[in-house]
């Protein structure tokens, strides 16, 4: 037991024995039996998403997930490539002093900024994401409706 759940093992902080019961049992709900993501990016994603892809997959260590986050994983990384994509576009127009083409991709590259961050919060890739992964919740304390209302 003590090599499997290597994420509650490297939690930093003091945690109370009931946080440390809870993120237990959270480690071992992500360990469900599901088929592990693929490490070899989709052939269907253009050369940037792939490029991410393979980024992304060596970086996700212990987070829990699997093939069924698939889809979001192949999303982020499009968005990422629209993003990458935009931004080569955006310098392209700057310098040739087209500012028409190069307002036009800011709502492109805003919509794929909105995209990616809302993907990389729900697969564990950023700061507060995972921090938020790792902390156990509290039980909701039940208050009857003679308590609420006196």
């Amino acid at each position: 037991m003590a090599g499997k759940y290597k994420v509650l093992q490297m939690s930093k902080g003091n945690l109370t024995k009931k946080q440390q019961e809870a993120k237990l049992q959270a480690e071992i709900l992500a360990a469900d039996g599901l088929t592990p993501l693929q490490v070899s990016p989709p052939n269907h994603l253009d050369p940037i998403a792939r490029q991410e892809y393979k980024r992304i997959i060596a970086s996700l260590g212990k987070l829990p997930l699997r093939n069924l986050d698939r889809a979001e994983l192949e999303n982020y990384c499009t968005w990422y490539s629209v993003y990458k994509n935009t931004s080569i576009n955006m310098k392209h127009a700057l310098s040739a002093g087209d500012e028409e083409e190069y307002y036009s991709y800011v709502g492109v590259l805003n919509k794929a900024t909105v995209a990616i961050k809302g993907l990389a919060s729900d697969l564990g890739l950023n700061v507060n994401s995972r921090m938020a992964m790792n902390m156990p919740k509290e039980p909701k304390e039940t208050q009857s409706l003679t308590d609420m209302f006196g």
